[in-house]
């Protein structure tokens, strides 16, 4: 797969978890896997859906196969704010390879913090249309919720964002302080709306001219893309955000991480460019 997209949450977000949970899910099977959902109620190109609801830590998982047929009842599953679900795209040939997935979890065992997120395939990661149906995907399923941070990369599919690898920065610690700094920057970062307000407002970041769009959520927050698209996220373009990101970036100097090769940062201490 090529992109990676994620979101986390806490207890003061704005709408209910199972609300957010819904959307995030349905919107994700409409606006990223419409073409899957489609091949495989077909049955012509051999895809599979398979789903898993996780009620509590320790409950068996509840599987479903087929979400075409099972989806009303897989929805009935999320008001209740599982600990963990997750829905697969499978191509079923000589050897299963997965084509795109969605997904949640609870970050905190007392349900304060919980993380979304949807990996899938491209076509190219220079398409314009593409690039603009990620972020629009991304706005409508966060829009009513006030999340704490969120992004879009390519071909980066850790749970780490770029500055917990790099920075060493635990990510429990940097779950709990995501209100007060920013967990990452990439492609496209989602900035909370309590260090949008510090950085001036979704104006002054537009005018700033380090970002493509600058896409403000309903309940708060903004998400900030820095390049029209995927491919045209480069250097340069990533230097414009670190410098403007920098006054709500934690202090370090980055260092690359052996076991996360594909981590993209500007290898400099966000407080010296403040």
């Amino acid at each position: 797969m090529d992109v990676y997209i994620e979101a986390s949450f806490d207890s003061t977000t704005a709408a209910e978890p199972g609300a957010s949970l819904i959307r995030w899910f349905r919107t994700a099977r409409i606006r990223l896997f419409d073409g899957l959902v489609a091949a495989e109620a077909n049955r012509g190109e051999r895809i599979l859906s398979l789903a898993r609801v996780i009620q509590g830590i320790d409950d068996a998982p509840r599987r479903f196969s087929d979400v075409n047929n099972a989806w009303g009842e897989f929805e009935e599953c999320l008001p209740t704010f599982p600990w963990g679900a997750r829905v697969t795209f499978l191509k079923d040939g000589h050897e299963m390879s997965e084509l795109g997935s969605v997904s949640t979890r609870h970050a905190f065992t007392d349900g304060s913090f919980w993380k979304a997120s949807a990996a899938l395939v491209v076509e190219s990661s220079d398409d314009s249309g593409q690039s603009a149906a990620l972020v629009e995907c991304l706005r409508e399923a966060l829009d009513g919720s006030s999340p704490t941070f969120g992004r879009i990369e390519l071909n980066n599919f850790n749970e780490l964002t770029n500055i917990e690898a790099v920075l060493r920065r635990r990510q429990r610690k940097s779950l709990r302080e995501s209100r007060q700094t920013l967990r990452g920057y990439a492609w496209v970062t989602v900035c909370p709306a309590e260090l949008l307000a510090l950085l001036g407002g979704a104006s002054a970041l537009e005018a700033s001219g380090a970002f493509h769009r600058v896409i403000p959520l309903s309940a708060g927050g903004a998400l900030l893309q820095a390049s029209e698209t995927l491919g045209g996220y480069t250097d340069e373009v990533m230097e414009r955000v670190f410098l403007t990101l920098a006054p709500v970036l934690p202090e370090g100097e980055p260092h690359p991480d052996p076991a996360f090769p594909y981590m993209r940062f500007v290898p400099r201490d966000a407080a010296t460019a403040r």
